[in-house]
């Protein structure tokens, strides 16, 4: 054989293994970034502040953006809404059970940067509908770790008249009212709420969360036991019932 012929089909060998480390190395990254993705869901859902926080870029090139048919929010910084959600996961650490699916990836990777896109549709017991919004991902490198710079939720089950629109809508009301300290106003909201959707614990449930913040505490007590009648391992319905109970 000669020489001349071996060498070009050696570094043909080469290019090709080399570029099979490359693929499984991409793999490789592809997958780490799902699982931080994922584990940012997880650790919510278990309340586990902690891990949650390992998640982020902790600094204030964060940016967290919600989007449903009735309200758009961005926050610019961790300190904007990523010391916030730590505190709230630590005043209820309750577990909350969820089920969690993801379809349709598309993940990008160019260095220390990477972008993904996918479905998700977030499932919980009694629930009437399962939440559903498309996300996005922003993910740098940080001393070797993936971490989310940037999330983008678009709730798309919230639009037209997608199934359970309507009542994640009058939700939403009811939740924007009580944020503005319009508590009668969002009674009204979220009764009406529970009257087109009586088989949602979650509906029965803010109704009984505002009744609570209202100070209607036998009122919040009924709707929060109705609430535990259709979905009984609602921990954290559970927990706000027995300290009501404890003030009566």
């Amino acid at each position: 054989m000669r020489i001349g012929h071996v060498l070009p089909t050696a570094a043909a060998m080469l290019v090709f293994l080399g570029s099979g480390r490359s693929l499984r190395a991409q793999s490789t990254e592809t997958d780490e970034v799902k699982r931080v993705i994922r584990e940012e869901t997880e650790s919510y859902y278990r309340r586990d502040a902690d891990a949650w926080m390992g998640t982020w870029v902790n600094d204030s090139t964060a940016i967290r953006t919600f989007i449903t048919s009735s309200s758009y929010s961005v926050a610019l910084g961790w300190d904007k809404f990523g010391r916030s959600t730590v505190e709230s996961i630590r005043k209820e650490s309750t577990p909350q059970v969820v089920q969690v699916d993801r379809t349709n990836y598309v993940v990008r990777i160019d260095g220390g940067l990477a972008w993904a896109e996918y479905d998700e549709r977030t499932t919980t017991p009694g629930d009437s509908v399962p939440l559903i919004a498309r996300q996005q991902r922003t993910l740098v490198k940080q001393n070797g770790k993936w971490r989310i710079l940037s999330a983008g939720s678009f709730v798309e089950n919230t639009f037209g008249t997608f199934p359970g629109a309507v009542e994640l809508r009058l939700e939403g009301v009811g939740s924007d009212l009580l944020g503005a300290n319009r508590h009668r106003d969002a009674i009204k909201a979220l009764t009406l709420n529970v009257e087109l959707f009586p088989g949602s614990a979650v509906a029965h449930q803010r109704l009984g969360d505002a009744y609570a913040t209202a100070g209607e505490t036998k009122l919040a007590v009924l709707s929060y036991e109705r609430s535990l009648a259709i979905n009984p391992k609602n921990e954290a319905v559970t927990v706000a019932l027995a300290k009501l109970r404890e003030k009566k």
